[in-house]
């Protein structure tokens, strides 16, 4: 199988998109201690109440398994973006200067 990161014009996620998606990352983790805090405390609620706890405890348990797999997902962009290939530049190139003629500048401006 072919290496993508060293083909031209492959999917490289480039570091602005890698800060971004750990941003998303982070923000989806913190999201989910405030699930997990917010159903503990349901949980709590339900037993100094005498109820059935065991539903309450199920979704905790999902909780956890998403919680785990969002933190898995954090880690793994943020080991991507410390790694030394994030620090190397990009093999696709996003300069598209010169890729325009002068002539086709004078037909937009005139389009316009």
């Amino acid at each position: 199988m072919p290496d993508n990161a060293n083909r031209s014009g492959a999917c490289v996620m480039d570091r602005f998109a890698l800060e971004s998606s750990l941003r998303v990352a982070n923000a989806r983790v913190a999201a989910g201690r405030w699930a997990l805090l917010e159903q503990r405390v349901q949980i709590r609620e339900l037993e100094q109440c005498g109820l059935d706890a065991s539903l309450a405890r199920a979704l905790l348990r999902i909780y956890e398994q998403s919680q785990a797999a969002s933190i898995v997902d954090r880690n793994r962009l943020y080991h991507a973006m410390t790694s030394p290939a994030a620090a190397a530049p990009s093999p696709v190139d996003y300069d598209d200067r010169g890729l325009f003629d002068a002539d086709d500048d004078i037909c937009f401006q005139q389009a316009a």
